[in-house]
């Protein structure tokens, strides 16, 4: 749990950081456009406003049009002060004070309509200036920094309480929506541990789509896949040892029998002498599996190829294996083109893969017979070799490849095998840079068709 709460605060710190930092841009930029654009309208209000009433004194200058202007502006926030030409103040509307005296123009001198002061922060008094035609004199308007600040004041409160309730909101979400990131990462971790303890059969309940559920997915797959390969070791394991245990009873206990001189009748003799051999055989192609299976396992299946008569190859792997098909009663049927062309093969290899393929289908044929072919098309040898025995489940057929498969464990003990000969048939066959393909109708018998390249 505690890496949990730190990867989350590690999301969450990096969130509210980013966060922070725009909302902090953000107000900022808010905080100038708002101070500009509300110092500009004052500044344009208070020079409209003392351009009307220079405007209206110059065209009435009397005491009735000064008093009216000053009247006006008594029950506003702003203040008027109106001068001659030669700055002696005519009225205003309060008492001018220190700040007021001081931003008074120069005696004589000749102005436009302008802002005299608009440092609101350092002065008292927002002031503008407007002088009246025939330079008759001017009219000065003030604008109180003080009420300014204030609304710069609330505003900056507002902006602080309302920014402070989007952070605890936002810091709510970004936790919510770190939580939410991070629990499917715990439970894949939770998940990993076990798998490295052996646990490999692991429910991952990520919903979604997205990479991370993806990822949760692929992790639940690989657990199972690991546990398929742990209970096929150790059933390959066992049957190893099964298949190890079998022969060398035979050879062990025969051998015995033999030493001691306990048969002398030459038949008994030869009959013990054949069951060695056949389990000596046995032992012999367990062996060569495994240890086929060992190269290609470390990289270092390496192949010595030369060119060859494939039918040649063909039928001496038949000659050696008719006896244990006639045991069963079984036919062996050749069907061989003849034009074949050369092909360059590992002769070792090569005949390995016959003797798998064409054992398997006797082993797993009951009755009827077992068709070899092979024929020429486009720039591919083909070897076919079809049985009419118990065939293979559908659903079972695209797994016959991996290693330590068995379809049925039942029918495995009856008839030997580690689930290792297709296997190493399609390495040998694939090293060659060829292709081999299973069919199978359940009951009614297999097809395995193999494709060399010219």
């Amino acid at each position: 749990m505690k890496n949990n709460v730190g990867i989350t605060l590690k999301i969450g710190l990096l969130f509210s950081t980013i966060f922070i930092g725009l909302f902090l841009i953000l107000a900022s930029i808010l905080y100038g456009v708002f101070t500009n654009l509300f110092v500009d309208y004052i500044k344009q209000d208070l020079q409209v406003r003392g351009n009307n009433h220079a405007r209206i004194v110059a065209e009435s200058p009397n005491k009735e049009t000064i008093g009216h202007v000053i009247e006006m502006e008594k029950g506003a926030s702003t203040s008027v002060l109106i001068t001659d030409i030669e700055q002696k103040v005519l009225a205003s509307s309060e008492t001018p004070d220190q700040d007021m005296d001081n931003h008074l123009v120069d005696k004589g001198s000749k102005e436009t309509a302008r802002v005299l002061e608009s440092d609101w922060r350092q002065h008292k008094y927002i002031i503008t200036i407007s002088p009246m035609k025939n330079n008759t004199g001017y009219v000065y308007m003030y604008y109180p920094s003080k009420i300014l600040r204030e609304i710069i004041y609330i505003m900056n409160v507002l902006f602080i309480v309302s920014g402070l309730g989007i952070l605890l909101l936002a810091f709510g979400l970004i936790g919510f929506i770190s939580q939410r990131l991070t629990k499917p990462l715990v439970i894949m971790k939770e998940a990993t541990n076990k798998i490295a303890l052996g646990k490999y059969k692991q429910v991952i309940s990520v919903k979604g789509t997205d990479e991370i559920a993806q990822l949760g997915n692929s992790i639940q797959i690989l657990g199972e896949q690991l546990q398929y390969f742990e209970n096929s070791r150790n059933e390959f394991l066992a049957d190893v040892s099964h298949e190890l245990r079998t022969p060398l009873t035979y050879i062990k206990g025969y051998s015995d029998i033999l030493a001691k001189g306990k048969v002398s009748n030459k038949v008994d003799q030869e009959n013990y002498l054949n069951i060695i051999n056949k389990e000596a055989s046995r032992l012999t192609f367990l062996v060569n599996d495994l240890f086929e299976m060992s190269k290609i396992e470390v990289g270092k299946f390496e192949l010595n190829k030369e060119i060859t008569m494939i039918n040649e190859l063909i039928e001496k792997v038949v000659s050696n294996l008719i006896p244990a098909a006639r045991k069963k009663g079984l036919d062996i049927k050749a069907d061989y083109q003849a034009d074949l062309p050369e092909i360059s093969v590992d002769l070792e290899r090569m005949e390995q893969v016959f003797y798998n393929l064409i054992e398997n289908a006797i082993k797993y044929t009951i009755n009827g017979q077992i068709t070899i072919r092979s024929y020429l098309k486009s720039d591919f040898v083909i070897i076919e070799i079809q049985d009419s025995g118990i065939g293979i489940p559908s659903e079972e057929l695209p797994k016959i490849w991996e290693r330590f498969y068995r379809v049925d464990q039942s029918r495995t003990r009856k008839t030997g095998g580690t689930g290792l000969g297709l296997y190493v048939v399609k390495q040998i066959i694939e090293s060659h840079h060829g292709n081999i393909i299973g069919s199978s109708t359940e009951n009614e018998g297999s097809t395995f068709t193999i494709f060399l390249k010219l």
